[in-house]
């Protein structure tokens, strides 16, 4: 598995869902389609913070700081036509992971979520 990278991040439901609640912190972190597809979910709070924590694996995945250059919304989260998640990068974060497969898992507990990236070798 040479060339191989992970990133793992736990997230606070709670502390997500109050982090929520400010409109500068949402518009930074998440695109307009992670919003509408927290907002018609029951806990709103338990996907965005399942997509943060994502995000965040993947920073640290390609081994580089939140503040690199690589903007959140650049990560985003999106379901596959079978509902496993998946992440469609913008042209910077596509570049961080360097033409490499990435695979996302995302899980939660009643209070937190969690998130595993894994970056493959290049074919």
């Amino acid at each position: 598995m040479e060339n191989t990278s992970v990133g793992i991040d736990i997230v606070s439901i709670e502390r997500l869902g109050r982090a929520s609640k400010k409109e500068l912190f949402l518009n930074r972190a998440f695109t307009g389609a992670e919003l509408d597809y927290a907002s018609i979910r029951r806990r709103p709070e338990k996907h965005l913070a399942g997509r943060f924590a994502a995000k965040e694996a993947f920073v640290k995945a390609v081994s580089r700081g939140i503040l690199s250059g690589v903007s959140l919304k650049e990560i985003e989260v999106v379901n596959g036509p079978d509902g496993r998640p998946a992440l469609r990068l913008g042209p910077q974060a596509a570049s961080a992971a360097c033409g490499r497969p990435v695979h996302l898992s995302i899980s939660y507990t009643g209070e937190y979520a969690f998130a595993f990236v894994i970056i493959g070798s290049k074919a």
